[in-house]
């Protein structure tokens, strides 16, 4: 118990079960993306381990993490996270997307610009602005291919496939 002045953390209203729901429903969806028998590879268990898992048995968080970075787009953690308002994204994730939006916002200010009656061209683009913004229309189809290949990725998982993920 608790003295008075003493700070104690508040403790999370989250149940057992419903912790148990939202780890299944992450499981089930990399199970549907990649089919049992891989989903126990990648977790380094048997497939009857697996089915133990999603009813009820707990598995080590090592494998847990391994299946959420070998099937990234189950998005195997989201239900839980969506428990306690939290999200697990990859390190890198919110940069790539803060460089993104700037790289557009530069953009559109640049478009703006060499579209405005006061430029060299008036409202046509002439030669010299297509040129000076050639770097910043590079950024952005390197950015937005990158983004494309992340989503085939993301199409490109069909049931009883293994990947290799960030090779």
């Amino acid at each position: 118990m608790p003295r008075p002045g003493n700070v104690v953390p508040e403790m999370s209203t989250v149940t057992e079960d419903e912790f148990h729901g939202a780890l299944a429903a992450g499981l089930g969806r990399a199970e549907r993306k990649v089919g049992a028998k891989a989903l126990a590879y990648i977790m380094d268990c048997t497939t009857k381990q697996l089915r133990n898992i999603f009813g009820g048995s707990v598995p080590h968080p090592k494998r847990l993490f391994d299946a959420h970075l070998a099937v990234p787009e189950a998005g195997m953690f989201d239900d839980i996270g969506e428990l306690y308002g939290c999200k697990v994204v990859a390190k890198d994730a919110a940069d790539n997307l803060s460089d993104l939006t700037l790289t557009l916002a530069r953009a559109l200010v640049m478009i703006r610009e060499v579209q405005h009656p006061s430029s060299p061209g008036g409202e046509q683009v002439v030669h010299s602005e297509y040129l000076a913004g050639e770097e910043l229309m590079r950024e952005i189809h390197n950015a937005s291919g990158a983004w494309l290949d992340r989503c085939s990725v993301i199409r490109d998982t069909r049931p009883g496939r293994v990947r290799v993920v960030g090779g």
